[in-house]
Parts: C-alpha cells; structure tokens; sequence
C-alpha cells in the first residue's frame, strides 16, 4: 500500500511537471500568432468590415498612428478602459493592414510629471532648462487635454486628461482626432479610416450647402425688417468641417453662386426658391452632381389650449410654400402638399404661463411641458431601411414636422432610374388637408383611414430629366426697398443642352432633420448627414464601417390580444400540463 501511495505521487508530479512545460511551449510556439478575435454579435458589430483591408491595400507607404492617452489611473471611472479598448482597436487594424499601419501609445501625463521633477532639481542646482515643455509641443499639433467630469464615492471634479489620436502619413499634413471619448468608440473605427481615406487622397473634398446667411422669407418681411433671422445650420456645417470637407455656404444668388467645382450639393429648403435657383440646381444634377434635399410643407405651432383646460395644447399650421416639387417631381418624386401624421409620436418641451397671486399682485411663471403630438414624428430601427448603407444601423430620428414623399414609379421606369427607400413612417400614419394658419384637428382616423409606411426619405439614382432643358435661363431676382422682387438684367448665361450625367439624389420631406437644435441632441441625425454626403461624396467604402454601431434593440409594446394569451399561458398551462400527464399516468396504470 505504501509503495502505491509513492508511486501515484511520484507519478503525478512527473505529469504535473510534464503538462506545464507542454503549456510553456504551447505558449511559446503560438506566442507571436494572432487569430484575432471571434465576434459572434448578431450584426457583427466588432468584426473589421472588409472595406478596411480594401482601403488600407491602397497606401503606397506606412502609416504611423500615435495615441497620446493619460494613465488608466488618472481617468474617471467610466473612461478607465477606454485606453485598452482603443488598442484593442489599433491592433486589430494593424494586422488587417499586413504592414502598411503601426500605432505607439504616448501617456504625455507622464512626461509632463517627468519635467516638472526635472526643473525642480534643476531650480534647486541653480540651473536653467530653455527647451519647449511637452504640452507646448503637443498644442502644435493639435493634441490638447480636456476636462471630463469625475464622480468618486462623495467627491465631485473636473479632470484634466490626454485622449487624442494622431495620423501621420508621408510628408502629408497630420490628422488628428482630437477627443476620443468612450461614447464615440463604436465609431472609431469609421474616424481613423476616413482620416486615412483622405490623407491617401490628399484633398478635401468640396461640399456646397444651402443656405449661407439666413434670409427673411418674403411673408415675413413687414414684420423682421431690421432682424436678421438665426442661422439654424451651423451645426451642420461644422460637423461637415469637422469630418475634412471643404464646405462652401451659398445663397444660390447672382452674387453669391454655386461653386463650380463642388462634388456634392446639400439643399436645406425652409422657403420658396426663384425660378433662377431652381434652375442652377437642375443644371448641377444634369451635370452629374450629387444632391441631398431636405425640404417640407409645413411647420407648426404648439402652444397652450385656448379653451384654458390645464395639460392640453394646440397646434396650428404655418405652411413653408416651397416650391421645389415643380422640379424634382421630373425626378420621380415630390414632397407631399397635405400635412403628415403618425401614430408613433416623440415628446418636445412646450413653454406655459401659469399666472400666481402673490398678495396683491399678480405674477406669471414660466414652465416647460412635454407634449407629445402627430406631427412630432418619431422614426423607430423596424422602419429604417438596414440593407442601404446609408441608413444601416441608424437607431432612430426625430422627424419633425416632416411630410412624405410622393415616388412617381412611372417616371423612375421611364427614365431608368433606381430608387431605394432609406427610411418610412409607420403603418399607423394619416394625413390630414390643411387651409392656412389655423388650428389643426391632430385626432387619429378610422382604421381604415390609415395609409400604412409612406416613404420619408428615398435615394435615387440614374440620369434624371431636365425641367430647364433647352429652355430660356430664367433671370436673376433682387430684392426692392419695398421688400417685393425685382427682375435684373437678363444675365448671358449657357442653357442646359446635351446628355445628362448619372447623378445620385437623396431627398428627405423635412428639413428640420439636420437643423442645430436637433443635430446637436441625437447622434442618429449626425450619423444620417454623414453617411448621405460621405455616400454621394466618397462612396461605400466609409459607411459600411460607421454603420457598425450597437443598435439599441427596443422591446415592441405587446398588443391587448398578446397581453391577454401571455397571461393566459403563464395562470393556466402549468396547471394543464400535470393534470393531462395525471390523466395519461392514470390511464397507464390501468391497462396494467
């Protein structure tokens, strides 16, 4: 017995010895093999998409990426693995490249400590150090620490931290990504290769964008004579800006022209347009370039129920008048004349009065309501189209005050064009007819009423017709002291003759998508504005990386009848269940 108990111990520590050194080698065999990750997320959401392997296969020399990123240790709680995450990311694209990308991780916090230690000894020596101090150098290229709020157990601070990625590319002038910030890591992917994208091109691509500085629109110039209303696309713009686009704004005027060498024009329509304008944006898309339209009927007004009932608000019509469909209709689509409804509705705040006696005098406090109405249109992920690019993986919009489009599917088959639906209502939507400034009935139809998914936003692509073709090029309109317009003098200009170039259109019946209130409220709208221009732009490559977020998966509201069959099965199968296996063991053991 003894002789057995030494020989298992004997035997299990030559075993143990033996499977550790076939770890170590097994470790080191495979040591410097990397068979990246698995993703089995149902949208493949870590996955590299195959775009990048494509565009990075177009890089005549290496790229170096260097990420300046403070210490784990001096984020705040949330940001704590954002360095890891981030070179988790970096690593991935760098065996994708197979070369052509290198990355180095610099924590500037560190050797700012290490300068600061180095003057106090050089200040207790009696020394002098005259050299640029890391930040210095940093600023220069445009690396800058920001503030992040920092929550600890029951202290509350703003820290000051490095998170910055630089892209360095042949003698071409650095990029850089100023703030990568946690919520933004499920676009990162999308933020370096666009950046490498533009830095193998070498150029800004030139955007132009309508319109430049705001103008009162004729209806309401009696009443803003000497305001000039705010500009509602700053936002807009400098988001496009922000992503390496050249953007030129333009009031398409006779002083103020498209540019000539644009790639892609934006159309954000609030008012009616001269016959001139419309005319120099048929003669951009006869000339094959891209066009985003952003335009609707009507805008309202919500404000406190004048029958004085606490909680309840109506709304009134303020019709735009634009005029665009006279044009694009010729493409195959128009934006809808009657106002639009849906069921799935979003909440805005609406400012209320409620008028207080404070002794003998009256005060009245202001307050904000959330209200929720037809025309505040909230688009969920089931009616967003995921198999364009364009619109893959958008999460939501905020289709405010939108109308639906109209698609004419006789003149798309006449005129060979193509056309995709991005994005539509629900199948609960109605429209209602509408007669001025006036308040609105917001009352849902019969169900039979219903006009199911109407179409929100469409792509169309093909050699579109001409509404100007061959004709007279309308003059040029200016605006008389008395606020009227005026014809100038007719201005020689060329008419649109000849073939039409392929063009690609993207038209959305609101304009209030990518308006500054909105844009800077939901990443969705800048996801959509970015993917439209980058798709007309750029092309494919680039959105089918950003459109590789996480999507929020809702759970849909159960209808009465699911409710009612849930409960069903929860209080009475069970029970069912043991009383049929009761029956059937009492039957069986009566045959025996």
């Amino acid at each position: 017995m003894k002789d057995m108990k030494q020989h298992f111990i004997k035997t299990f520590i030559i075993g143990a010895v033996l499977l550790t050194a076939c770890i170590i080698l097994v470790n080191m065999i495979f040591d410097n093999l990397n068979f990246g990750r698995f993703d089995l997320t149902a949208g493949q959401v870590y996955k590299l998409s195959p775009s990048v392997e494509k565009i990075l296969s177009q890089l005549d020399a290496p790229i170096d990426i260097t990420y300046y990123v403070s210490s784990s240790e001096k984020m705040p709680t949330k940001w704590k693995n954002l360095e890891r995450d981030v070179i988790d990311k970096l690593e991935e694209l760098k065996l994708a490249s197979n070369g052509r990308l290198d990355y180095t991780v610099f924590d500037p916090s560190a050797e700012e400590e290490k300068e600061a230690f180095e003057e106090q000894q050089a200040e207790e020596e009696g020394k002098e150090l005259n050299r640029k101090k890391i930040a210095e150098r940093l600023y220069e290229k445009g690396v800058i620490p920001f503030g992040v709020q920092s929550t600890e157990r029951d202290e509350f601070a703003i820290k000051r931290i490095y998170s910055s990625i630089v892209l360095s590319y042949l003698d071409r002038k650095e990029d850089i990504i100023e703030e990568v910030r946690p919520e933004m890591f499920g676009s990162l992917e999308y933020e370096i290769m666009s950046r490498i994208y533009k830095l193998i091109s070498n150029k800004k691509p030139k955007i132009g964008f309508y319109p430049s500085q705001p103008e009162t629109p004729p209806q309401y110039r009696q009443y803003f004579q000497q305001q000039t209303p705010p500009d509602m696309y700053t936002a807009a713009v400098q988001l496009l800006e922000n992503s390496g686009y050249d953007v030129t704004r333009t009031n398409i005027k006779e002083d103020d022209p498209v540019p000539d060498d644009i790639e892609t024009m934006v159309v954000m329509i609030d008012q009616p347009l001269q016959e001139r304008q419309l005319f120099e944006i048929d003669r951009l898309v006869h000339n094959g370039v891209d066009v985003i339209i952003g335009a609707q009927n009507y805008n309202f007004q919500i404000m406190p129920s004048r029958s004085g009932t606490p909680g309840t608000f109506d709304v009134q019509a303020m019709p735009t008048r634009v005029n665009i469909n006279q044009l694009v209709k010729n493409y195959g689509f128009e934006i809808d004349t009657k106002i639009f409804m849906d069921r799935s509705s979003a909440y805005i705040q609406v400012p209320a009065f409620r008028t207080r006696n404070m002794g003998m005098f009256q005060i009245q406090e202001q307050r904000y309501e959330p209200v929720t109405k037809p025309v505040i249109i909230k688009i969920n992920p089931e009616n967003i189209n995921d198999q364009v690019s364009i619109s893959n993986k958008i999460t939501e919009l905020f289709y405010l005050y939108g109308s639906k489009l109209n698609i004419y599917d006789e003149i798309i088959e006449k005129d060979t064009l193509s056309s995709k639906v991005l994005f539509t209502s629900s199948k609960n939507s109605w429209t209602r007819e509408s007669f001025g400034y006036r308040p609105v009935d917001t009352s849902e139809p019969g169900s039979d009423a219903f006009l199911g998914n109407e179409p929100l936003g469409v792509l169309v692509e093909g050699k579109f017709t001409s509404a100007y073709k061959d004709a007279e090029v309308p003059e040029w309109q200016a605006t008389g002291p008395n606020g009227n317009e005026e014809e100038t003098e007719v201005e020689t200009a060329e008419k649109i003759t000849g073939p039409a170039k392929e063009a690609r259109i993207i038209a959305f019946g609101s304009s209030n998508l990518f308006k500054n209130d909105v844009l800077n409220s939901l990443m969705s709208h800048k996801a959509l504005l970015l993917n439209s221009v980058d798709a007309l732009t750029l092309g494919d490559d680039l959105i089918n990386i950003r459109s590789k977020n996480i999507v929020a998966r809702r759970i849909q509201e159960t209808s009465p009848v699911g409710k009612a069959l849930s409960k069903a099965f929860v209080v009475w199968f069970p029970p069912l269940v043991f009383v049929a296996l009761g029956i059937y063991l009492t039957i069986r053991r009566k045959k025996k």
